[in-house]
Protein backbone atom coordinates (compact mmCIF):
# COMPACT_ATOMS: atom_id res chain seq x y z
CA UNK A 1 0.00 0.00 0.00
CA UNK A 2 1.37 3.42 -0.93
CA UNK A 3 1.98 6.14 1.63
CA UNK A 4 -0.84 8.18 0.15
CA UNK A 5 -3.25 5.35 0.92
CA UNK A 6 -1.93 5.22 4.47
CA UNK A 7 -2.56 8.91 5.15
CA UNK A 8 -4.01 9.99 8.46
CA UNK A 9 -7.53 10.70 7.32
CA UNK A 10 -8.94 7.98 9.59
CA UNK A 11 -7.65 9.55 12.78
CA UNK A 12 -9.58 9.27 16.00
CA UNK A 13 -11.36 12.46 16.95
CA UNK A 14 -9.53 14.78 19.30
CA UNK A 15 -10.97 15.28 22.75
CA UNK A 16 -12.94 18.50 22.90
CA UNK A 17 -11.72 20.91 25.53
CA UNK A 18 -13.07 24.21 26.64
CA UNK A 19 -10.88 27.27 26.61
CA UNK A 20 -10.09 30.65 25.18
CA UNK A 21 -8.38 30.12 21.84
CA UNK A 22 -10.56 32.53 19.92
CA UNK A 23 -10.83 33.49 16.25
CA UNK A 24 -9.66 36.80 14.91
CA UNK A 25 -11.83 39.86 15.10
CA UNK A 26 -12.80 40.11 11.55
CA UNK A 27 -9.40 39.97 10.18
CA UNK A 28 -7.23 40.78 12.72
CA UNK A 29 -7.57 42.49 16.01
CA UNK A 30 -7.68 40.53 19.20
CA UNK A 31 -10.40 42.71 20.74
CA UNK A 32 -13.20 40.67 19.13
CA UNK A 33 -11.68 37.36 20.03
CA UNK A 34 -13.06 37.27 23.54
CA UNK A 35 -16.67 37.75 22.55
CA UNK A 36 -17.33 36.24 19.17
CA UNK A 37 -15.86 32.76 19.28
CA UNK A 38 -18.23 29.79 19.47
CA UNK A 39 -18.25 28.15 22.85
CA UNK A 40 -16.78 24.90 21.58
CA UNK A 41 -13.38 26.49 21.05
CA UNK A 42 -10.49 24.30 22.23
CA UNK A 43 -7.98 25.43 24.79
CA UNK A 44 -4.88 24.94 22.65
CA UNK A 45 -4.49 25.95 19.04
CA UNK A 46 -3.01 23.60 16.45
CA UNK A 47 -1.25 26.10 14.22
CA UNK A 48 1.12 24.56 11.72
CA UNK A 49 3.78 26.94 10.39
CA UNK A 50 6.48 26.66 7.76
CA UNK A 51 9.16 29.12 6.66
CA UNK A 52 9.38 29.47 2.91
CA UNK A 53 12.63 30.46 1.21
CA UNK A 54 12.80 34.23 0.59
CA UNK A 55 11.96 35.49 -2.87
CA UNK A 56 12.54 38.79 -4.60
CA UNK A 57 15.32 41.24 -3.75
CA UNK A 58 18.44 40.24 -1.88
CA UNK A 59 18.42 41.30 1.81
CA UNK A 60 20.78 44.12 2.73
CA UNK A 61 24.19 43.33 4.16
CA UNK A 62 23.13 44.73 7.55
CA UNK A 63 20.08 42.42 7.60
CA UNK A 64 22.18 39.36 6.78
CA UNK A 65 24.71 40.33 9.45
CA UNK A 66 21.94 40.84 12.03
CA UNK A 67 20.44 37.41 11.25
CA UNK A 68 23.83 35.74 11.63
CA UNK A 69 24.43 37.53 14.95
CA UNK A 70 21.05 36.50 16.34
CA UNK A 71 21.55 32.88 15.23
CA UNK A 72 24.86 32.64 17.08
CA UNK A 73 24.03 34.98 19.96
CA UNK A 74 23.80 32.29 22.63
CA UNK A 75 27.06 30.68 21.54
CA UNK A 76 28.80 34.07 21.67
CA UNK A 77 27.46 34.75 25.15
CA UNK A 78 28.87 31.44 26.40
CA UNK A 79 32.40 32.17 25.13
CA UNK A 80 34.05 34.64 27.51
CA UNK A 81 36.68 35.86 25.06
CA UNK A 82 34.25 36.31 22.16
CA UNK A 83 31.63 37.85 24.43
CA UNK A 84 34.03 40.57 25.60
CA UNK A 85 34.72 41.49 21.97
CA UNK A 86 31.01 41.27 21.06
CA UNK A 87 29.99 43.74 23.77
CA UNK A 88 32.50 46.27 22.45
CA UNK A 89 31.02 45.96 18.97
CA UNK A 90 27.46 46.34 20.29
CA UNK A 91 28.38 49.72 21.74
CA UNK A 92 29.57 50.79 18.29
CA UNK A 93 26.31 49.78 16.57
CA UNK A 94 24.65 52.79 14.87
CA UNK A 95 21.54 54.04 16.70
CA UNK A 96 19.34 53.41 13.67
CA UNK A 97 20.13 49.68 13.74
CA UNK A 98 19.63 49.17 17.48
CA UNK A 99 15.79 48.78 17.42
CA UNK A 100 15.94 46.25 14.57
CA UNK A 101 18.56 44.08 16.25
CA UNK A 102 16.78 44.22 19.61
CA UNK A 103 13.51 43.17 17.99
CA UNK A 104 15.20 40.16 16.41
CA UNK A 105 16.83 39.16 19.70
CA UNK A 106 13.56 39.60 21.56
CA UNK A 107 11.88 37.08 19.26
CA UNK A 108 14.74 34.58 19.06
CA UNK A 109 16.13 34.42 22.61
CA UNK A 110 14.09 36.50 25.08
CA UNK A 111 15.33 34.64 28.18
CA UNK A 112 18.91 35.77 27.63
CA UNK A 113 18.03 39.49 27.60
CA UNK A 114 18.65 40.55 31.19
CA UNK A 115 17.81 43.92 32.69
CA UNK A 116 21.43 45.02 32.69
CA UNK A 117 22.06 43.89 29.14
CA UNK A 118 18.98 45.71 27.80
CA UNK A 119 19.83 48.95 29.62
CA UNK A 120 23.47 48.92 28.63
CA UNK A 121 23.11 48.22 24.91
CA UNK A 122 19.56 48.88 23.72
CA UNK A 123 18.33 52.02 25.47
CA UNK A 124 19.14 54.12 22.42
CA UNK A 125 17.87 54.60 18.93
CA UNK A 126 14.64 56.18 17.62
CA UNK A 127 12.27 53.44 18.86
CA UNK A 128 11.91 50.90 21.63
CA UNK A 129 9.45 48.07 22.30
CA UNK A 130 9.24 46.20 25.61
CA UNK A 131 6.61 43.76 26.84
CA UNK A 132 5.92 42.09 30.15
CA UNK A 133 6.70 38.64 28.72
CA UNK A 134 10.41 39.54 28.59
CA UNK A 135 11.79 38.02 31.81
CA UNK A 136 14.58 40.58 32.14
CA UNK A 137 12.35 43.67 32.09
CA UNK A 138 11.86 45.20 35.53
CA UNK A 139 10.54 48.46 36.91
CA UNK A 140 14.09 49.84 36.76
CA UNK A 141 14.22 48.92 33.07
CA UNK A 142 11.16 51.08 32.40
CA UNK A 143 12.62 53.96 34.40
CA UNK A 144 15.90 53.74 32.44
CA UNK A 145 14.09 54.61 29.20
CA UNK A 146 14.13 58.25 30.34
CA UNK A 147 17.84 58.43 29.48
CA UNK A 148 17.03 58.28 25.77
CA UNK A 149 15.66 61.77 25.20
CA UNK A 150 15.85 61.28 21.42
CA UNK A 151 13.21 58.53 21.51
CA UNK A 152 10.41 59.02 18.98
CA UNK A 153 8.44 55.76 19.28
CA UNK A 154 7.75 53.83 22.48
CA UNK A 155 5.78 50.57 22.89
CA UNK A 156 5.23 49.25 26.43
CA UNK A 157 2.80 46.35 26.54
CA UNK A 158 1.27 44.39 29.41
CA UNK A 159 2.94 46.05 32.40
CA UNK A 160 -0.10 45.83 34.64
CA UNK A 161 1.83 46.06 37.93
CA UNK A 162 3.64 49.33 37.26
CA UNK A 163 2.04 52.42 38.81
CA UNK A 164 0.59 55.37 36.93
CA UNK A 165 3.18 57.69 38.48
CA UNK A 166 6.05 55.69 36.94
CA UNK A 167 4.74 56.15 33.41
CA UNK A 168 3.97 59.82 34.07
CA UNK A 169 7.50 60.44 35.31
CA UNK A 170 8.95 58.65 32.29
CA UNK A 171 7.02 60.75 29.78
CA UNK A 172 8.28 63.96 31.33
CA UNK A 173 11.74 63.02 30.04
CA UNK A 174 10.58 62.18 26.49
CA UNK A 175 9.36 65.43 24.89
CA UNK A 176 10.04 64.24 21.35
CA UNK A 177 7.71 61.21 21.39
CA UNK A 178 5.46 60.86 18.36
CA UNK A 179 4.08 57.36 18.89
CA UNK A 180 3.14 56.00 22.32
CA UNK A 181 1.63 52.57 22.99
CA UNK A 182 0.79 51.60 26.59
CA UNK A 183 -1.58 48.76 25.77
CA UNK A 184 -2.35 46.52 28.72
CA UNK A 185 -0.60 48.77 31.27
CA UNK A 186 -3.73 48.70 33.38
CA UNK A 187 -2.64 51.22 36.02
CA UNK A 188 -2.03 53.98 33.50
CA UNK A 189 -4.43 56.78 34.41
CA UNK A 190 -4.87 60.50 34.89
CA UNK A 191 -1.23 61.26 35.79
CA UNK A 192 0.06 59.68 32.60
CA UNK A 193 -2.63 61.40 30.52
CA UNK A 194 -1.67 64.77 32.01
CA UNK A 195 2.02 64.11 31.32
CA UNK A 196 1.25 63.32 27.68
CA UNK A 197 -0.60 66.60 27.27
CA UNK A 198 1.98 68.70 29.10
CA UNK A 199 5.29 67.30 27.83
CA UNK A 200 4.68 65.42 24.55
CA UNK A 201 3.32 67.98 22.07
CA UNK A 202 4.42 65.99 19.00
CA UNK A 203 2.35 62.87 19.69
CA UNK A 204 0.43 61.68 16.65
CA UNK A 205 -0.48 58.14 17.77
CA UNK A 206 -1.60 57.02 21.24
CA UNK A 207 -2.80 53.54 22.23
CA UNK A 208 -4.20 53.23 25.76
CA UNK A 209 -6.24 50.06 25.27
CA UNK A 210 -6.81 48.07 28.46
CA UNK A 211 -5.69 50.88 30.76
CA UNK A 212 -7.76 52.73 33.35
CA UNK A 213 -7.94 55.62 30.88
CA UNK A 214 -9.54 53.48 28.17
CA UNK A 215 -11.69 51.56 30.63
CA UNK A 216 -13.62 54.41 32.23
CA UNK A 217 -16.77 52.56 33.40
CA UNK A 218 -19.04 55.58 33.74
CA UNK A 219 -18.75 56.87 30.19
CA UNK A 220 -22.46 56.94 29.48
CA UNK A 221 -24.40 59.37 27.30
CA UNK A 222 -25.01 61.53 30.37
CA UNK A 223 -21.34 61.83 31.33
CA UNK A 224 -20.23 62.19 27.71
CA UNK A 225 -22.60 65.14 27.36
CA UNK A 226 -20.21 67.13 29.56
CA UNK A 227 -17.44 66.65 27.03
CA UNK A 228 -19.72 67.68 24.18
CA UNK A 229 -20.77 70.77 26.11
CA UNK A 230 -17.15 71.77 26.55
CA UNK A 231 -16.45 71.34 22.86
CA UNK A 232 -19.52 73.37 21.97
CA UNK A 233 -18.03 76.43 23.69
CA UNK A 234 -15.74 76.68 20.64
CA UNK A 235 -18.24 77.36 17.83
CA UNK A 236 -15.69 77.07 15.01
CA UNK A 237 -13.82 74.09 16.44
CA UNK A 238 -12.61 71.64 13.78
CA UNK A 239 -9.85 69.05 14.27
CA UNK A 240 -8.72 68.12 10.75
CA UNK A 241 -5.69 66.10 11.87
CA UNK A 242 -7.66 63.51 13.83
CA UNK A 243 -7.67 60.31 11.79
CA UNK A 244 -8.69 57.55 14.21
CA UNK A 245 -11.66 57.34 16.64
CA UNK A 246 -12.32 54.23 18.73
CA UNK A 247 -15.22 54.16 21.21
CA UNK A 248 -15.76 50.39 21.23
CA UNK A 249 -17.31 48.80 24.32
CA UNK A 250 -18.40 52.14 25.78
CA UNK A 251 -21.99 52.63 26.94
CA UNK A 252 -22.63 55.29 24.31
CA UNK A 253 -25.36 55.74 21.72
CA UNK A 254 -25.62 57.77 18.54
CA UNK A 255 -26.63 60.85 20.53
CA UNK A 256 -23.06 61.02 21.86
CA UNK A 257 -20.96 59.48 19.12
CA UNK A 258 -22.21 61.34 16.04
CA UNK A 259 -21.88 64.91 17.42
CA UNK A 260 -18.38 63.99 18.58
CA UNK A 261 -17.33 62.59 15.21
CA UNK A 262 -18.53 65.74 13.44
CA UNK A 263 -15.45 67.60 14.73
CA UNK A 264 -13.17 65.34 12.68
CA UNK A 265 -13.88 65.83 8.95
CA UNK A 266 -10.85 63.86 7.76
CA UNK A 267 -11.47 60.74 9.82
CA UNK A 268 -9.98 57.57 8.30
CA UNK A 269 -10.76 54.88 10.88
CA UNK A 270 -13.90 54.55 13.01
CA UNK A 271 -14.66 51.79 15.53
CA UNK A 272 -18.11 51.94 17.16
CA UNK A 273 -18.40 48.21 17.81
CA UNK A 274 -19.99 46.88 21.01
CA UNK A 275 -21.75 50.20 21.68
CA UNK A 276 -25.46 51.01 22.06
CA UNK A 277 -25.73 52.59 18.62
CA UNK A 278 -28.93 51.51 16.89
CA UNK A 279 -29.11 53.88 13.91
CA UNK A 280 -26.58 55.09 11.37
CA UNK A 281 -26.73 58.51 9.67
CA UNK A 282 -28.80 58.78 6.50
CA UNK A 283 -26.76 58.63 3.28
CA UNK A 284 -27.24 62.38 2.80
CA UNK A 285 -25.94 63.03 6.29
CA UNK A 286 -22.75 60.98 6.17
CA UNK A 287 -19.99 63.24 7.46
CA UNK A 288 -17.02 60.87 7.06
CA UNK A 289 -16.73 60.36 3.30
CA UNK A 290 -13.00 59.59 3.50
CA UNK A 291 -13.44 56.66 5.88
CA UNK A 292 -11.12 53.75 5.08
CA UNK A 293 -11.78 51.45 8.04
CA UNK A 294 -15.15 50.87 9.73
CA UNK A 295 -16.10 48.48 12.53
CA UNK A 296 -19.77 47.91 13.37
CA UNK A 297 -19.35 44.55 15.09
CA UNK A 298 -21.95 43.62 17.72
CA UNK A 299 -24.19 46.63 17.28
CA UNK A 300 -27.99 46.52 17.06
CA UNK A 301 -28.13 48.09 13.62
CA UNK A 302 -30.72 47.35 10.98
CA UNK A 303 -29.53 45.82 7.75
CA UNK A 304 -31.11 48.60 5.69
CA UNK A 305 -29.25 51.29 7.62
CA UNK A 306 -25.95 49.46 7.28
CA UNK A 307 -26.27 49.07 3.51
CA UNK A 308 -27.20 52.72 2.98
CA UNK A 309 -24.34 53.97 5.14
CA UNK A 310 -21.71 51.78 3.50
CA UNK A 311 -22.87 52.82 0.05
CA UNK A 312 -21.73 56.38 0.82
CA UNK A 313 -18.18 55.24 1.73
CA UNK A 314 -16.51 54.24 -1.55
CA UNK A 315 -12.99 54.58 -0.11
CA UNK A 316 -13.42 51.74 2.38
CA UNK A 317 -10.51 49.31 2.66
CA UNK A 318 -11.48 47.39 5.81
CA UNK A 319 -14.99 46.56 6.99
CA UNK A 320 -15.99 44.60 10.09
CA UNK A 321 -19.64 43.51 10.29
CA UNK A 322 -19.39 40.70 12.82
CA UNK A 323 -22.48 39.52 14.76
CA UNK A 324 -24.72 42.36 13.60
CA UNK A 325 -27.77 42.64 15.80
CA UNK A 326 -26.23 41.06 18.89
CA UNK A 327 -25.91 44.37 20.70
CA UNK A 328 -23.02 45.48 22.92
CA UNK A 329 -21.29 42.12 22.80
CA UNK A 330 -23.76 40.28 24.98
CA UNK A 331 -22.81 36.61 24.90
CA UNK A 332 -26.45 35.59 25.23
CA UNK A 333 -27.52 37.62 22.21
CA UNK A 334 -24.50 36.48 20.18
CA UNK A 335 -25.74 32.93 20.61
CA UNK A 336 -29.28 33.94 19.71
CA UNK A 337 -29.68 33.51 15.97
CA UNK A 338 -33.00 35.35 15.92
CA UNK A 339 -31.26 38.55 17.13
CA UNK A 340 -28.99 38.71 14.09
CA UNK A 341 -29.82 41.22 11.35
CA UNK A 342 -27.36 40.06 8.68
CA UNK A 343 -29.36 37.73 6.43
CA UNK A 344 -28.77 36.29 2.98
CA UNK A 345 -30.84 39.12 1.45
CA UNK A 346 -28.68 41.67 3.27
CA UNK A 347 -25.52 40.02 2.01
CA UNK A 348 -26.77 40.08 -1.57
CA UNK A 349 -27.51 43.80 -1.26
CA UNK A 350 -24.12 44.41 0.34
CA UNK A 351 -22.37 42.57 -2.47
CA UNK A 352 -24.11 44.77 -5.05
CA UNK A 353 -23.19 47.95 -3.16
CA UNK A 354 -19.51 47.02 -2.95
CA UNK A 355 -19.26 45.96 -6.58
CA UNK A 356 -17.12 49.01 -7.40
CA UNK A 357 -15.23 49.31 -4.11
CA UNK A 358 -11.84 48.78 -5.72
CA UNK A 359 -9.83 49.48 -2.55
CA UNK A 360 -11.62 47.01 -0.28
CA UNK A 361 -9.09 44.53 1.12
CA UNK A 362 -10.53 43.04 4.32
CA UNK A 363 -14.04 42.23 5.46
CA UNK A 364 -15.41 40.23 8.37
CA UNK A 365 -18.79 38.61 8.74
CA UNK A 366 -17.78 36.65 11.85
CA UNK A 367 -20.63 35.27 13.91
CA UNK A 368 -23.52 36.22 11.59
CA UNK A 369 -25.27 32.93 12.21
CA UNK A 370 -28.30 33.64 10.00
CA UNK A 371 -26.18 33.59 6.87
CA UNK A 372 -26.74 30.50 4.75
CA UNK A 373 -30.11 29.65 6.28
CA UNK A 374 -32.09 30.34 3.12
CA UNK A 375 -29.45 29.62 0.48
CA UNK A 376 -30.13 26.87 -2.02
CA UNK A 377 -27.68 26.26 -4.83
CA UNK A 378 -25.95 29.51 -5.85
CA UNK A 379 -26.72 31.43 -2.67
CA UNK A 380 -25.64 34.72 -1.17
CA UNK A 381 -22.50 33.32 0.46
CA UNK A 382 -21.30 31.76 -2.77
CA UNK A 383 -21.60 35.04 -4.66
CA UNK A 384 -19.98 37.02 -1.88
CA UNK A 385 -17.03 34.68 -1.47
CA UNK A 386 -16.07 35.38 -5.04
CA UNK A 387 -14.78 38.76 -3.86
CA UNK A 388 -14.44 39.23 -0.07
CA UNK A 389 -13.59 36.86 2.80
CA UNK A 390 -13.59 36.27 6.54
CA UNK A 391 -16.47 33.99 7.41
CA UNK A 392 -15.63 32.15 10.61
CA UNK A 393 -18.38 31.21 13.01
CA UNK A 394 -21.06 30.73 10.31
CA UNK A 395 -22.20 27.11 10.74
CA UNK A 396 -24.43 27.15 7.65
CA UNK A 397 -21.53 27.87 5.32
CA UNK A 398 -20.97 24.68 3.30
CA UNK A 399 -18.28 23.58 0.88
CA UNK A 400 -20.46 24.35 -2.14
CA UNK A 401 -20.64 28.00 -1.05
CA UNK A 402 -16.91 28.29 -1.77
CA UNK A 403 -17.45 27.54 -5.46
CA UNK A 404 -17.52 31.30 -5.99
CA UNK A 405 -13.72 31.18 -5.79
CA UNK A 406 -13.56 29.52 -9.18
CA UNK A 407 -12.77 31.94 -11.96
CA UNK A 408 -15.63 32.40 -14.39
CA UNK A 409 -13.30 33.12 -17.32
CA UNK A 410 -9.70 32.28 -18.19
CA UNK A 411 -8.74 35.96 -18.17
CA UNK A 412 -10.10 36.53 -14.68
CA UNK A 413 -7.27 34.73 -12.91
CA UNK A 414 -7.24 33.24 -9.40
CA UNK A 415 -8.54 35.07 -6.31
CA UNK A 416 -6.05 37.48 -4.72
CA UNK A 417 -6.85 36.34 -1.17
CA UNK A 418 -3.85 36.08 1.12
CA UNK A 419 -5.67 35.32 4.39
CA UNK A 420 -8.77 33.16 4.61
CA UNK A 421 -10.57 32.43 7.88
CA UNK A 422 -13.23 29.70 7.87
CA UNK A 423 -13.09 28.54 11.48
CA UNK A 424 -16.17 26.72 12.82
CA UNK A 425 -18.00 26.55 9.51
CA UNK A 426 -19.62 23.52 7.88
CA UNK A 427 -17.01 22.88 5.19
CA UNK A 428 -15.43 19.48 4.53
CA UNK A 429 -13.11 17.86 1.96
CA UNK A 430 -15.44 18.90 -0.87
CA UNK A 431 -14.08 22.42 -0.33
CA UNK A 432 -10.54 21.40 -1.31
CA UNK A 433 -10.84 22.16 -5.06
CA UNK A 434 -12.24 25.62 -4.33
CA UNK A 435 -9.63 26.45 -1.69
CA UNK A 436 -6.91 25.23 -4.03
CA UNK A 437 -7.85 28.01 -6.43
CA UNK A 438 -6.50 30.59 -3.97
CA UNK A 439 -2.89 30.32 -5.05
CA UNK A 440 -1.90 33.53 -3.23
CA UNK A 441 -2.94 32.25 0.20
CA UNK A 442 -0.43 32.88 2.98
CA UNK A 443 -2.64 31.97 5.96
CA UNK A 444 -5.58 29.57 6.12
CA UNK A 445 -7.66 28.94 9.25
CA UNK A 446 -10.08 26.01 9.18
CA UNK A 447 -10.33 25.20 12.89
CA UNK A 448 -13.32 23.14 13.93
CA UNK A 449 -14.24 22.07 10.38
CA UNK A 450 -14.68 18.60 8.85
CA UNK A 451 -11.58 18.75 6.68
CA UNK A 452 -9.32 15.68 6.75
CA UNK A 453 -5.77 15.06 5.60
CA UNK A 454 -7.11 13.94 2.21
CA UNK A 455 -8.61 17.39 1.67
CA UNK A 456 -5.77 19.48 3.07
CA UNK A 457 -2.91 17.80 1.18
CA UNK A 458 -3.98 19.05 -2.29
CA UNK A 459 -4.61 22.53 -0.87
CA UNK A 460 -0.96 22.73 0.20
CA UNK A 461 0.06 21.42 -3.22
CA UNK A 462 -1.74 24.24 -4.97
CA UNK A 463 -1.06 27.06 -2.48
CA UNK A 464 2.71 27.28 -2.65
CA UNK A 465 2.82 30.52 -0.63
CA UNK A 466 0.93 29.06 2.33
CA UNK A 467 2.88 29.57 5.57
CA UNK A 468 0.27 29.26 8.34
CA UNK A 469 -2.39 26.59 8.66
CA UNK A 470 -4.75 26.36 11.65
CA UNK A 471 -6.18 22.85 12.04
CA UNK A 472 -7.38 23.14 15.65
CA UNK A 473 -10.16 20.64 16.42
CA UNK A 474 -10.17 19.21 12.89
CA UNK A 475 -11.20 15.71 13.97
CA UNK A 476 -10.32 14.15 10.63
CA UNK A 477 -6.64 14.89 11.28
CA UNK A 478 -4.54 13.20 13.96
CA UNK A 479 -3.93 15.37 16.99
CA UNK A 480 -0.19 14.77 16.73
CA UNK A 481 -0.20 15.89 13.07
CA UNK A 482 -2.04 19.19 13.43
CA UNK A 483 0.90 21.29 14.61
CA UNK A 484 3.33 19.72 12.14
CA UNK A 485 1.09 19.25 9.15
CA UNK A 486 3.51 20.74 6.63
CA UNK A 487 6.03 18.10 7.68
CA UNK A 488 3.35 15.41 7.42
CA UNK A 489 2.52 16.68 3.93
CA UNK A 490 6.17 16.34 2.90
CA UNK A 491 6.57 12.85 4.29
CA UNK A 492 3.23 11.26 3.41
CA UNK A 493 2.22 13.11 0.27
CA UNK A 494 4.76 15.23 -1.58
CA UNK A 495 7.60 12.74 -1.39
CA UNK A 496 5.41 9.64 -1.60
Amino acid sequence: MSKREQQSSTALPAKRRRGTNLPAFGAPTEDDLRLLQPSQSPSASALSVRVLPPKGTMPSLSSLAARAFVTHFQALAENEELWHYTKRLLKLLPDTLVPKLFSMLRSACPTILSHGFIVLYFMRGPSLALSSDLPGVQRQTIASIAKNNTLRELHLTGFDKIADAVFASLLQSLPGLRILVLRGCSKVGAKTADAMGDTCPSLTTINLNYTSVAGIPNWTDASFAKLLAGLAREPDLVLPNMKNIKVRQLDLSESSVYPYISYFPNLKRLDISFTHIRRLPAPTGVFVPSLEKLSLTSTMLSSIGVISFIAALPKLQTLYLGALGSGHGSSSSIGNTSAMTMTDDTLIALTDVMENFKGLEKISLVGNTKLGHTSRGAGALQDFIHRHLNLSGIPNLRSRDLSGMLSETVDEGPPSLEELILNHTGIDDEAAPFLSCCSSLVALEVAGTKLTSSGVFPIIDACTKLEKLDLTSCRGIKVADRRRFFEVWENEWRDA
